[in-house]
């Protein structure tokens, strides 16, 4: 094989000129002066390399913005997380002390429904008598003025009962003896 300079040209020369021997198998064609790797299809693959790391770029990128938006999500529904439990923490605690207090008038409540049904049972065994007194005044001959203030007593003491008034109803029941006594003392 020949060297550029025993062929009488410098080696700059020789390796811009185009050889015209034919080349070896799988040899590279000479493209027109442009160099051995300046062909259409390197270009190519460039530009195409070049738009990939364009792409592959812009999509980190957005990746990247994707995430940070979604850590600052997070951030923001930890603390709405962390509010939330305190405000659930003082609610159950004011759900505790009002089934307390529930508890306690559902008692008080138990406690006038069985005075009330005392005196409830008080008033029918009066009005029985009364009724019965009532049945046996002409035979007996009872002064009727006396027996009509036994029964307005009687009949006071249970409408302060009916609206709540226990202890002044019960009050007004036993003071009601009296005027009810002096019906038995004229028979």
């Amino acid at each position: 094989m020949l060297s550029g300079w025993s062929a009488g040209f410098r080696p700059s020369l020789a390796m811009t000129t185009a050889v015209t021997s034919p080349a070896s198998s799988g040899a590279r064609r000479s493209t027109g002066g442009r160099g051995l790797f300046r062909s259409r299809s390197s270009r190519w693959q460039v530009t195409a390399i070049s738009g990939l790391v364009i792409v592959i770029l812009a999509v980190a990128s957005l990746l990247v913005v994707s995430d940070r938006s979604a850590r600052t999500e997070i951030r923001a529904t930890d603390v709405s997380l962390a509010s939330a439990q305190r405000q659930l923490a003082g609610l159950r605690s004011q759900l505790t002390h009002v089934e307390r207090n529930l508890a306690g008038a559902r008692a008080w409540r138990a406690g006038v429904t069985r005075s009330f049904e005392r005196a409830q049972a008080t008033l029918s065994s009066t009005e029985s008598a009364l009724a019965q007194a009532q049945a046996n005044v002409y035979s007996q001959g009872v002064d009727i003025g006396k027996l009509d203030a036994c029964v307005s007593v009687v009949e006071q003491a249970l409408n302060q009962i009916s609206v709540g008034q226990t202890s002044g109803g019960l009050a007004t029941l036993r003071a009601s003896s009296s005027s009810c006594s002096a019906l038995t003392e004229t028979a």
